[in-house]
């Protein structure tokens, strides 16, 4: 029988930010998905690479198009046919609103990053 050890405390740290990380990238997921789309024009496929790439999140399409359907049901974001894939990006005329969209949660973020630090 093989023994046991106890687990790593660093490994554990890591697996525990990692999970809060991918936790949070989750929970603004419609926010990064936006500030993306600001940069420029990007297919599901290229949101899904850059997500993970950089949070080590790995999303489904199943996730990602039904947002980007949802954003654009909303007419923050259009798709433009480019070959075989769908390309998003913001509405014309909606990239003001979105930027401020982002910088409301940035705002908010701040509020809870501060009480977060300072206990007040």
């Amino acid at each position: 029988m093989k023994e046991r050890t106890a687990p790593d405390e660093a490994g554990d740290e890591k697996a525990v930010f990692s999970g809060s990380v991918q936790k949070s990238v989750r929970d603004e997921l419609e926010y990064l998905v936006l500030a993306l789309l600001l940069k420029r024009p990007r297919c599901g496929t290229d949101i899904i690479k850059t997500i993970h790439g950089k949070f080590g999140l790995l999303l489904s399409p199943g996730t990602i198009y039904p947002l980007l359907h949802d954003l654009e049901r909303r007419g923050l974001v259009q798709h433009e046919p480019s070959g075989k894939v769908k390309r998003y990006r913001p509405v014309r005329g909606m990239e003001e609103k979105i930027r401020g969209l982002l910088q409301d949660r940035i705002n908010a973020k701040r509020m809870i990053l501060s009480f977060l630090q300072n206990g007040e």
